[in-house]
């Protein structure tokens, strides 16, 4: 009765393990701008370029066709509206890591100049007003930016600009050169470290087992007093 008891009680303990499987959570994909005349298209042509992305930062990617990425920029970024639109498959390399600061957050000064020079002194011929920059947009041999002012986008010319100087994004040679460092131990995945804790616990419930079930040895049968004694 005692053996079958503390069996049961094994059997529920080991019924009863939390056993965690790594959860399939959809993750984001990005895709990094590694080249120069990166076009962000309005559709999947080219012919419906918006305006050049800036190297070295990222797209979202959303879905894809043949040739083009379905992607999404500045999304989920506070003080911008965000634009969805495709990427050329071939100007983009996809990374398999969720970048910290994956758009570029930049602002440009816009100058605005009246075009008469006949104008009294009281008028305000020339001003300057902050807008969110997008990219560049090569206009023939002229240069836009496409930025959004006031809730619109449209292009302004660059030289209307102040002279852009925004930072590069390190992020995919610090993110590189952590992953390929040799000294860094290669992390165990949780699902991985409770399948070696639930097979020790089974290894250490069979040898329960064994142990209780195990055949009892057969004790010697005490000599007989009363035997002749051959010695």
């Amino acid at each position: 009765m005692k053996k079958i008891w503390a069996v049961t009680v094994l059997a529920l303990f080991l019924f009863c393990l939390p056993i965690r499987t790594a959860a399939a959570q959809e993750t984001a994909a990005y895709a990094r701008i590694t080249q120069p005349n990166v076009y962000f298209y309005e559709t999947a042509d080219e012919n419906s370029g918006l305006f050049i992305l800036p190297e070295t930062y990222f797209v979202k990617v959303t879905g894809e066709t043949q040739e083009y990425y379905a992607a999404e920029y500045l999304s989920d970024t506070p003080g911008r509206t965000p634009l969805r639109g495709y990427c050329r498959k071939a100007d983009v390399e996809l990374v398999d890591y969720i970048p910290e600061t994956p758009f570029l957050v930049y602002d440009t000064q816009v100058t605005f100049r009246s075009s008469s020079d006949d104008l009294p002194d009281e008028f305000i011929v020339e001003y300057k007003v902050g807008a969110a920059f997008y990219g560049t947009f090569s206009y023939g041999s002229s240069t836009c930016c496409f930025v959004e002012l006031d809730g619109r986008f449209g292009y302004v010319p660059a030289s209307s600009c102040d002279p852009l100087a925004y930072p590069p994004n390190t992020e995919h040679s610090e993110t590189t050169s952590t992953d390929t460092d040799p000294g860094s131990p290669a992390p165990q995945s949780a699902s991985a470290l409770n399948v070696v804790l639930i097979s020790a616990l089974s290894v250490a419930a069979l040898g329960a087992v064994y142990f209780l079930f195990r055949p009892s040895k057969k004790q010697p049968r005490p000599l007989d007093e009363d035997a002749e004694d051959f010695f």
